[in-house]
């Protein structure tokens, strides 16, 4: 039996935003809100990008990124570098239903796609008052604007690559990584930085 081939990654931070998509990959990749259960997203200190390791019981949100070429993961690896290990894991992503439970964006034969409509989704799934890592799967449903909530159904679980931290046990992660606290202070001058990114070093997009 063939092995499966993998082109998809899962990512949890600068990756989140489109603009840093388009620098490394010249194009925003298709994608899901998902998450991956049994991971931690940590800071860094010192740094402004996140690391996770496993912690049972804990849950990652992000996004899979469906459909990547072979170039396009080799630069992924080359821009995340030996900082992070890459590994194959089963995110299961997510559709949004609005409160009379229609889906507000399914793409045919079960197969997830981008939320199309729910901004504060699809742009790092960051909810209002900081709840990005509140959401609660038990009940399903969030506010993500005033007057505006939806449900959140776990959907299709699918293989994709994810990078995590090398060094275990590391004492300089702490606490959450915050992902719209990064893109208000920190996203334009990581694009500066990485506008020639050649694969040379790590800034951990993830």
């Amino acid at each position: 039996m063939a092995a499966t081939v993998v082109r998809n990654a899962f990512v949890y931070g600068s990756l989140l935003a489109p603009e840093v998509l388009t620098v490394l990959l010249q194009r925003v990749p298709r994608s899901s809100p998902a998450v991956v259960h049994d991971y931690h997203r940590y800071s860094i200190k010192n740094r402004i990008y996140p690391a996770v390791l496993p912690k049972k019981g804990d849950k990652v949100f992000g996004k899979v990124l469906f459909d990547l070429s072979e170039q396009e993961l080799h630069i992924l690896d080359r821009f995340e570098d030996i900082e992070y290990t890459k590994l194959i894991v089963s995110p299961l992503t997510l559709r949004a239903h609005e409160n009379d439970s229609k889906v507000v964006d399914s793409a045919p034969n079960n197969e997830a796609q981008e939320i199309n409509g729910v901004d504060t989704l699809e742009n790092g799934l960051t909810l209002p008052n900081d709840q990005t890592g509140n959401m609660l799967l038990g009940n399903n449903t969030i506010e993500i604007s005033p007057g505006h909530s939806v449900e959140l159904g776990l959907a299709t679980e699918v293989p994709a690559y994810m990078y995590i931290w090398a060094k275990q046990g590391d004492p300089d992660l702490f606490g959450d990584w915050d992902y719209e606290l990064w893109r208000a202070n920190h996203l334009q001058t990581f694009l500066r930085t990485d506008s020639g990114f050649s694969g040379s070093r790590s800034n951990s997009a993830s």
